[in-house]
């Protein structure tokens, strides 16, 4: 490729110095990793703007079909305000004049300066209605239930009880539960938190809207349980996503030790299944541990009613004994995680009323 030379020739040729306006905050989200529901103004003055900006977003503002689904998500999102964030503070619901205003005219404003004015109803309206959109496009009911119908056609068969005691294994290896739970598909109101929980937000991004849950009595069993797992194909190990995987539990070289304790926490040669007295207090080096999980992500190639093939993403966790009675007492409860999100949503929409 000839080298070039500088010359006039190629520099940019601008209509107007007006061009030479940058929005940095825009630019931000662009390149600089800042996601748009931490946006404090949109940059549209007009119309037609406002129209080539919902096109360029996936909606054209002139079809019929595409205004009625726009308008119900409007519908969902101001439920959603109105029905889990609020009421707040001094805000009492979303007010009628916002309600009212068109997506369009929600654009323009939200382009405004809004000094003194809280909270900023434009920008959270659109923030709102924007994870509402990727919540409600990314809802896949099919391959939903083909996933789940694939995740229990999986685990049911290795499932049995016996004398009151929740077993999985086979002939060769049965290892005792304490929980096993299948998490189908969460709400959309959880999946709206969630999304303006996230620092991204993305409904594509969520890959626990399925999921499973094994308790095991301890960290040896948990291992074993990820062996037994791999090993029958329960689980896929080519299918995983290595960047969201989790290892809370114990370094490898910690769970290889357990192969050499002393007595054994397993059993060799038992026909049935039969306890082991053993003090876990000594036993397990690493009892003094709040929270121990292993948790991945496998991608589902599942194929639904329809013939069509799609991957769907579901989420295993593997927990000892310990760290599922954590999640029912204190901040580790469900109804405690909830609440920092639902609070941590609430001052990221509205930000902090004047005076606090």
């Amino acid at each position: 490729m000839a080298k070039r030379i500088a010359g006039p020739e190629w520099v940019p040729r601008l209509s107007s110095a007006a061009e030479l306006e940058i929005p940095w905050e825009t630019l931000e989200t662009l390149i600089g990793g800042r996601s748009v529901v931490d946006l404090t103004q949109m940059q549209i003055g007009d119309e037609p703007s406002a129209a080539r900006f919902l096109r360029a977003y996936g909606f054209d503002p002139d079809d019929v079909e595409d205004r009625l689904w726009l308008e119900q998500i409007h519908a969902r999102a101001i439920r959603f305000l109105d029905e889990v964030l609020l009421p707040w503070q001094r805000i009492e619901a979303v007010p009628q004049r916002y309600r009212e205003l068109s997506l369009g005219e929600l654009l323009i404003e939200a382009s405004q300066p809004q000094e003194g004015l809280w909270p900023n109803w434009p920008c959270v309206l659109l923030k709102v209605l924007h994870c509402a959109t990727h919540a409600q496009v990314t809802q896949d009911s099919a391959a939903h239930q083909a996933a789940l119908e694939s995740v229990q056609s999986r685990f049911q068969p290795f499932l049995f009880e016996q004398q009151g005691q929740q077993w999985i294994g086979d002939e060769q290896c049965k290892i005792p539960l304490v929980d096993f739970h299948i998490k189908e598909e969460k709400s959309f109101e959880r999946i709206m938190t969630k999304l303006l929980h996230k620092p991204g937000n993305l409904a594509m991004e969520l890959f626990d809207r399925l999921g499973v849950r094994l308790v095991t009595h301890d960290i040896f069993s948990a291992v074993l349980l990820l062996k037994f797992l791999r090993s029958r194909s329960i689980i896929m190990f080519a299918n995983q996503l290595p960047e969201r995987s989790r290892n809370s539990l114990a370094e490898l070289h910690e769970i290889q030790s357990l192969y050499g304790m002393e007595p054994p926490p397993f059993l060799v040669g038992e026909v049935g299944p039969v306890p082991v007295e053993t003090d876990s207090s000594q036993a397990n080096p690493f009892s003094d541990r709040a929270f121990r999980m292993f948790k991945f992500v496998e991608r589902l190639i599942v194929r639904t009613g329809d013939g069509r093939r799609c991957i769907y993403p579901y989420e295993i966790q593997v927990l000892d004994c310990n760290a599922w009675e954590a999640t029912h007492s204190g901040d580790a409860t469900h109804d405690a995680y909830e609440a920092r999100q639902l609070k941590r949503v609430r001052h990221r929409l509205f930000g902090h009323p004047p005076g606090a």
